[in-house]
C-alpha cells in the first residue's frame, strides 16, 4: 500500500498473538504501541481462552484450544468465534475454565512430550474453519503484525492469514525460540529442529522484524538473514522520582507476574533470605501478585519471611501500586537451568521505569534483561545468593540508594524506551513495508 493510499484509507492492521488482550495478563506491548490507531481498525485473532477486555481493539477472534481438542473427534465442532470486548459468553468461560485446568497441569512439569502432544492435537483438530475465513474475508487487513513464537500451530495459522487476506506482514521477535542455547537434550533438540523450520517458513512470508532488545537483533538477524529494527513497550507515564522517606521501616517490595520458567526457585532464595533479614523486626515487606498456583508449603514459608502472596490484578491498579511501592522486583532465573528468557525483555521492565522505582534485579548473567540493567545501571543486580544478601545490605545501611537506582532507571527509560521514540520506529517500519507494495 503506497503513501498515497495511507492517507486515503485507514490502514486496518490484524494482530495475532497468543494471549487475548486481557488487564490481567499482563503482555500489553501490541496493545500499547497501537492505542494510537483508531479502535475500529484493529483487530485480533488469539488462540488462548480468556476473555479480551482492551479498548485498543474493536474485534477480537477466539481460537479455542479446548474445541480443537474436541473437534478430533467431533469434526463439526465450531472452534472459533468473533467475541467483542463487551461480551461475556458463557461458553467461552467454561472453555477457559476448562483451558486453565490443562494449562495449569502442563507448567508444572513443562516437558517436551507434552508441547509435541499440544502440537499433534492443533496439527489433527480443526482451526481452518468456516468461521475463522468469514472473519478473515470480511475485517480485510492490509496488514497483519505477529510474534515469532515458539508454536508451531500459531505460526501455521499467521501463515494462513497471510495467504488468505494478502497483506504484509511484520513479526516481533521477543523471545528464543530459534536458537539450540536453552538446553542439550535430545528431545528438546528434536522439538526445536521443527519449531526452527515453522518459523523459518515464516519469516519468508513476512516483510519486516522487530526484535525486542539489541542481543536480541544480533542473533535473529544471522538465524532469519534479516535486519530487524530494535522496539520495546513504550512507558506507560513520565516517570518522576520521588525522594525516600530515610527513616521508613520496614519498606516495601513489589512483584507483579508469573512464577513460571525458574521465578519460582529464584523468589524462594530471596524468602530464605529475608527470613534472615526480618528475624528481629521486620525490615523490608514483599508483596506478590500473581496467578501461578504455588503449594502451601511454599506459601507459609513466604509468610514466615514478610513475603504476602495475592491473586492477580488489572493492570491500572498494578500501575498504581507501582509507585507507592519503594522497590520493584525483577525475576528470572538464577541457576542457569531454565534459559527461556535469555533474549527476552519483559513487559514490566518498561513499566517499572515508568514508576520512578529503585528496581532490584535477580537473574542468570546470560539473560538479556540482566545484561540491560547492568549496562545502564538502571537496577540493583544480583547474580547469586551472596549478591543478593549483599544488595539487601547495601539498601537497609545507606537507603540513599534506592534514590541514586531510582533516578538511574527513570534516565534510563526516557532515554531508550519514550513513547515519541517507539511510536516513531514503530511507523518507519510500517510507512516502509506498505510503501513497498
Amino acid at each position: 500500500m503506497s503513501q498515497k493510499k495511507m492517507e486515503n484509507k485507514p490502514l486496518k492492521i490484524l494482530v495475532i498473538t497468543v494471549s487475548s488482550w486481557n488487564s490481567k495478563i499482563g503482555a500489553n506491548t501490541w496493545a500499547s504501541i497501537l492505542k494510537n490507531y483508531k479502535s475500529e481498525n484493529i483487530a485480533n485473532i488469539c488462540i488462548r481462552n480468556e476473555i479480551p477486555d482492551s479498548k485498543v481493539c474493536s474485534r477480537y477472534f477466539i481460537i479455542s484450544e479446548n474445541k480443537i481438542l474436541k473437534s478430533i473427534f467431533k469434526r463439526k465442532v465450531k472452534t472459533g468465534q468473533e467475541l467483542s470486548a463487551e461480551k461475556k459468553n458463557q461458553e467461552i468461560l467454561k472453555d477457559l475454565k476448562e483451558h486453565n485446568l490443562r494449562y495449569e497441569k502442563l507448567t508444572k512439569k513443562r516437558s517436551t512430550f507434552k508441547l509435541l502432544c499440544r502440537e499433534l492435537i492443533w496439527k489433527f483438530g480443526c482451526w481452518k474453519t468456516e468461521e475463522l475465513n468469514a472473519f478473515l474475508d470480511d475485517f480485510k487487513p492490509d496488514l497483519i503484525l505477529h510474534s515469532m513464537e515458539g508454536y508451531i500451530h500459531l505460526n501455521k495459522i499467521i501463515e494462513y492469514a497471510i495467504l488468505r487476506t494478502n497483506a504484509k506482514a511484520i513479526g516481533y521477535i521477543w523471545d528464543d525460540n530459534f536458537t539450540y542455547k536453552q538446553s542439550s537434550k535430545l528431545g528438546y533438540k528434536i522439538y526445536r529442529f521443527f519449531q526452527r523450520k515453522s518459523l523459518q517458513r515464516l519469516a519468508a512470508k513476512t516483510q519486516a522484524f522487530f526484535a525486542i532488545t539489541e542481543k536480541t537483533k544480533r542473533e535473529a538477524d544471522k538465524f532469519f538473514k534479516v535486519n530487524c529494527r530494535v522496539l520495546s513497550k513504550p512507558l506507560n507515564s513520565v516517570p518522576t522520582v520521588q525522594p525516600y522517606a530515610m527513616n521508613k521501616n520496614p519498606l516495601r517490595m513489589l512483584y507483579t507476574g508469573n512464577l513460571l520458567i525458574g521465578r519460582d526457585k529464584t523468589l524462594e532464595k530471596i524468602i530464605q533470605i529475608l527470613k534472615k533479614i526480618n528475624s528481629c523486626e521486620e525490615k523490608i515487606v514483599v508483596d506478590i501478585y500473581t496467578k501461578t498456583k504455588l503449594d502451601e508449603v511454599y506459601l507459609r514459608r513466604a509468610k514466615e519471611a514478610c513475603c504476602v502472596i495475592h491473586p492477580p490484578i488489572l493492570q491500572e491498579q498494578v500501575f498504581k501500586l507501582q509507585k507507592e511501592t519503594d522497590i520493584l522486583l525483577f525475576l528470572e532465573d538464577i541457576e542457569n537451568k531454565n534459559l527461556s528468557a535469555r533474549l527476552s525483555f519483559s513487559t514490566k521492565i518498561t513499566d517499572y521505569f515508568s514508576a520512578g522505582k529503585c528496581i532490584f534485579a535477580v537473574g542468570n548473567r546470560d539473560l538479556a534483561p540482566m545484561e540491560y540493567f547492568e549496562e545502564n545501571k538502571a537496577a540493583l543486580v544480583s547474580h547469586s545468593e551472596m549478591e543478593i544478601e549483599k544488595n539487601f545490605e547495601k539498601i537497609l545501611s545507606n537507603r540513599s540508594i534506592l534514590n541514586d537506582y531510582a533516578r538511574n532507571a527513570a534516565i534510563c527509560g526516557l532515554k531508550n524506551h519514550s513513547e515519541k521514540i517507539i511510536f516513531q520506529t514503530f511507523n518507519e517500519v510500517i510507512t516502509s513495508v506498505c510503501e513497498g507494495e
